[in-house]
């Protein structure tokens, strides 16, 4: 039975494909709000892993999940960055 398994862990071990090509993508948001008050700054990351993906698909990744907006209104200003970058 102890060999038994040991075949099954050894066959499920080398049947994982080990040749994907994979991406760690960090999606970083920041956003500034300047006042009158003064000028206040902060940012939060998130990371993902993007498997079986070409070159060009990640490169549209990156910039679909990309973007900047600005609200004004009086005095009161407020710049949101999104960027995605993603690395082999």
């Amino acid at each position: 039975m102890k060999k038994f398994f040991v075949i099954i862990f050894a066959l499920l071990l080398f049947s994982c494909n080990q040749d994907q090509t994979c991406y760690d993508c960090t999606t970083t948001i920041t956003i500034t709000i300047i006042d009158s008050g003064g000028k206040d700054s902060f940012s939060v990351a998130d990371m993902r892993s993007k498997c079986d993906v070409t070159d060009s698909e990640i490169r549209a990744y990156e910039t679909a999940t990309s973007d900047s907006v600005t609200y004004i209104n009086g005095d009161l200003r407020i710049d949101t960055v999104i960027v995605t970058v993603c690395k082999k």
